[in-house]
C-alpha cells in the first residue's frame, strides 16, 4: 500500500473527501517526525511507539573492496509494534 492509497482508504472509511484525508495523514506524518526527533516516544494504541535509537561508532567493511571504514555514531528511528498488532498479524 502506498501513501496514495492510504489517503483513499481513510477518505472512505471517515467519510470525508481525500483533500481532507490527505491533510490530516500529512499532520499525523509530521507530528510524528517532529515529535521523535525532539527524542519523544510517540505511542499510538493498537499500532505501536515510534523512539528515536542511538547507534554507536563502529567499524564497517566495504563489500567491494574489502577495506575498514569508520561508521560514525548517528540517532535512527525505531518502532515497536503493539502486541495488538502482533496478534492480529500472526493470526492473518
Amino acid at each position: 500500500m502506498n501513501k496514495v492509497e492510504l489517503i483513499e482508504l481513510i477518505a472512505v472509511g471517515a467519510d470525508i473527501p481525500d483533500t481532507v484525508a490527505k491533510l490530516a495523514l500529512e499532520s499525523i506524518v509530521y507530528r510524528i517526525v517532529e515529535a521523535v526527533s525532539a527524542n519523544e516516544v510517540v505511542q499510538i494504541g493498537g499500532l505501536g511507539s515510534f523512539l528515536q535509537v542511538s547507534r554507536s561508532a563502529r567499524v564497517g567493511r566495504n563489500p567491494s573492496t574489502g577495506l575498514s571504514v569508520q561508521i560514525p555514531a548517528m540517532k535512527s528511528v525505531g518502532f515497536r509494534a503493539s502486541s495488538a498488532f502482533k496478534r492480529q498479524v500472526n493470526h492473518s
